[in-house]
């Protein structure tokens, strides 16, 4: 496979990485035509060599002229740019000659970007890191932070034959000998053999070509080519000849890849709020009769074995307690990759996709609906991590709870998708699209296209009671230790008198507190974002008691008398808290409401206001 590099307009590469624009247009000249399908685009802005994008060719068509090559995708490459054919065939006849174009005709790539997955790539360790690591002094903390994540992830980690003769070339005999036997306990990168690549060589030639030069030259040239995934360097001059090959994306430093790790391995949310607590596997008692079940569904010493593996590696699972110290509730969420080994063997297989696994996920009955707030941290964290899907597998048939939890999980959008060689069930939940056949709980927690916003307000003795993940850093959350159902249920109820309401299920409201003291302009405050799930207006008491059990911060007595003024039930969904709480002086600041008022129930909110309150909400 070959590499070609094109200068493209500056304004298409951001279209392409976002995978708007799939398709490039160029004159088929015979060099073009030279292009296969799975060579490498890079496509450079013709304003700043340092901006590219790399893309790979999935389909090759030629066309007689620029109308036939542009009619099957114009819409979708160039969308917001034109409006009618003939606006995009104005532009793109500037490009080349009549004449020209009517010798060799209009060659169309089908292009996809190439993305670097670092989390499965392989790493080739430059001659200076293992100098670092492996000399007398101590390895920095970088170094070492890296290897202990490369052990963690299972990385595949190769050094090159080059720099044992590197090595072989140091002058303390002592320290030569100690590393060279050091590098034994490395695998070797199998031998390549190298295309004569005129880009490459034009590069590399600007730069002296001495011993080190050399050996440079052969770690960039495994990367360039393919044979590793990544080269893992401190060295300022391999980075600087990196940067004029375009494998700068490729070739990190050891600063760099610690911070990848750091910032984009997936990582547990956690709640300050209810009981439901983030706890190492260490801290879990292995000995609780909780997981008897568990070791007979998954032949007793291997289920203990796996959990002790995850202590070692100290990592995390959910845990929900009793007042008497017995656990209740566990949750352990695994993120995986689009080529997990495992996706093959389900019948039918699981499509490669990017989806976070619910590991191991079991509740007792409690009372209160414990199972819902397990949901809402598994949503939250799929959110966090951006997977396509999230998917659970499990003996459907085995036992009561299990029936239970699957029932639930099938009410929040869980389908079946089809069976693991072990006879378990695989339950399928997408993150992807939203059914619009299907209600907000089963599409919960995407959103539907273009939903309408509505303000909320909120009374402050109600506000948290109802949405404890909103709490205000000034309240005490010791008074929202009760474990009640309303606090734990996703689904919430609030009452209203609003006949005149206009808000359809799938819209949003914005949950604003009202303060019942102090300053209300700076302690009335936006907290967060609800979906609404339904709007019911209820006939009897009997009929608004039975809709609100367990999910209002009222009583059975309150909900009747407030029937007879408040008979509209609003059901949502409780979405996500701000991280930064909007005060009433920045609504009336943006403009939002006016100088004098506040919010009130079912304010509708344009789409630009919205955006001003969430991206307020969303700053840290």
């Amino acid at each position: 496979m070959k590499t070609y590099y094109l200068k493209i307009r500056d304004k298409f590469i951001g279209e392409i990485n976002a995978g708007n624009k799939k398709h490039e247009y160029r004159l088929a000249s015979p060099e073009r035509t030279q292009v296969k399908i799975g060579d490498t685009l890079v496509l450079v802005s013709n304003q700043n060599r340092s901006v590219f994008v790399k893309t790979t060719v999935k389909g090759i068509k030629i066309f007689p002229g620029w109308r036939e090559a542009l009619e099957d995708n114009w819409q979708q490459d160039f969308q917001n740019l034109y409006s009618t054919i003939d606006e995009a065939l104005r532009e793109c006849y500037k490009f080349y000659p009549k004449d020209e174009v009517d010798t060799y005709g209009i060659i169309v790539y089908e292009i996809e970007p190439l993305k670097t997955d670092i989390l499965q790539s392989s790493i080739l360790i430059g001659t200076n890191i293992i100098i670092k690591r492996e000399s007398s002094n101590n390895a920095t903390f970088e170094i070492a932070s890296l290897f202990n994540w490369f052990a963690k992830k299972g990385s595949e980690i190769f050094v090159h034959k080059c720099s044992e003769e590197e090595l072989s070339t140091h002058r303390d005999e002592a320290i030569k000998n100690n590393m060279l036997t050091k590098l034994k306990s490395y695998n070797t990168l199998p031998s390549f053999t190298h295309q004569t690549d005129d880009y490459f060589e034009a590069i590399i030639s600007r730069y002296p070509k001495d011993q080190n030069g050399i050996i440079d030259n052969t770690l960039l040239r495994e990367v360039y080519d393919g044979n590793v995934g990544i080269l893992l360097t401190d060295d300022t001059l391999i980075l600087r000849k990196a940067q004029e090959l375009y494998i700068r994306d490729r070739v990190l430093t050891s600063a760099e890849l610690l911070s990848w790790f750091e910032t984009c391995d997936p990582q547990n949310i956690e709640y300050k709020m209810l009981a439901v607590t983030l706890s190492e596997f260490g801290d879990i008692d292995l000995n609780s009769s909780f997981f008897d079940t568990l070791r007979e569904d998954y032949e007793g010493v291997i289920f203990d074995n796996w959990f002790k593996k995850k202590a070692r590696n100290k990592e995390k699972a959910y845990i929900f307690k009793n007042e008497s110290g017995l656990l209740q509730g566990f949750l352990y969420l695994k993120d995986e990759y689009e080529d997990e080994p495992d996706y093959l063997k389900v019948t039918p297989p699981l499509a490669p996709k990017r989806r976070m696994k619910v590991g191991t996920f079991k509740i007792e009955q409690t009372g209160f609906r414990l199972g819902e707030r397990f949901l809402k941290i598994i949503f939250d964290n799929a959110r966090s991590r951006k997977v396509d899907e999230i998917y659970v597998t499990l003996f459907e048939n085995k036992r009561e709870g299990v029936k239970r939890l699957k029932l639930l999980m099938e009410e929040w959008g869980f389908r079946k998708h089809g069976y693991k060689p072990n006879g378990e069930l695989v339950l399928v939940k997408t993150m992807e699209t939203y059914d619009s056949n299907e209600s907000p709980k089963f599409n919960y927690p995407l959103l539907k296209s273009a939903p309408d916003c509505y303000f909320l307000p909120i009374y402050a003795q109600y506000h948290t009671d109802l949405f404890p993940d909103m709490i205000l850093k000034n309240e005490d959350m010791h008074l929202y230790e009760d474990k009640k159902a309303h606090r734990y249920a996703l689904e919430k109820i609030y009452l209203s008198g609003s006949y005149d309401a206009h808000a359809n299920p799938g819209d949003l409201f914005v949950i604003y507190r009202i303060a019942d003291q102090g300053y209300k302009k700076y302690s009335s405050v936006v907290t967060g974002i609800a979906i609404i799930e339904n709007i019911i207006k209820t006939e009897t008491a009997d009929e608004c008691v039975s809709i609100c059990k367990n999910r209002s911060v009222f009583t059975e007595e309150e909900i009747r008398e407030m029937h007879k003024t408040r008979p509209i039930v609003i059901k949502l969904l409780d979405y996500m808290p701000f991280t930064t709480k909007v005060t009433l002086d920045q609504l009336r600041a943006n403009g939002i409401v006016g100088k004098t008022a506040g919010p009130r129930p079912f304010n509708q909110i344009s789409k630009e206001q919205f955006e001003t309150i969430y991206k307020l909400g969303m700053e840290v």
